[in-house]
């Protein structure tokens, strides 16, 4: 991969966990996503009052408009300190087909040990099929930043002021 002079590779170890695991990689050079793979599904089950995800055994799932599905990805990682992924939906996948995370973006934190998984919701009004293999999301690399509140009671003014949702949209 070319690089600029200046700029350092972070490395990701990454363990596969599943035989056919492909790993993720930008499609170009440049490209701040890497497309990841859908290599099984989660059914989330709810009876009772318990709550708990059941891997299937099948090669597709078809996903019923509103539904969700756990995919894992086939990998876990050990990301450096300082840094996290952001995983969240392919934009073709949300235009053509109605498919996004909900919980995008979902965020893969450096302590984190077992296996990455989207999940996948169907927000059109049709049925989807996924199919083990085909590239359900991206993941993108972040660098952290240590923060915290500190509490007052005035804030510096901004153009906006209290404008909310919508008040620097059309005047």
């Amino acid at each position: 991969m070319n690089q600029k002079n200046d700029e350092k590779i972070v490395s990701i170890p990454l363990k596969k966990l599943r035989r056919n695991t492909i790993i993720p990689k930008p499609s170009k050079l440049g490209d701040a996503g890497a497309d990841a793979r859908i290599m099984g599904f989660k059914k989330i089950i709810h009876e009772n009052d318990k709550k708990e995800l059941i891997e299937i055994s099948t090669d597709t799932y078809t996903l019923k408009p509103l539904e969700r599905i756990g995919c894992p990805l086939g990998f876990s990682t050990a990301i450096p300190e300082g840094y996290y992924f952001n995983v969240v939906p392919r934009s073709g996948l949300a235009l053509w087909d109605g498919l996004s995370i909900v919980n995008s973006p979902g965020i893969i934190d450096s302590g984190y040990r077992n296996e990455w998984m989207a999940i996948i919701i169907n927000l059109s009004n049709k049925e989807v099929t996924l199919k083990k293999g085909e590239r359900i999301c991206q993941i993108i690399l972040s660098k952290m930043c240590n923060y915290e509140f500190s509490e007052t009671d005035n804030l510096t003014q901004s153009e906006r002021g209290q404008g909310g949702f919508g008040s620097t949209g059309k005047k």
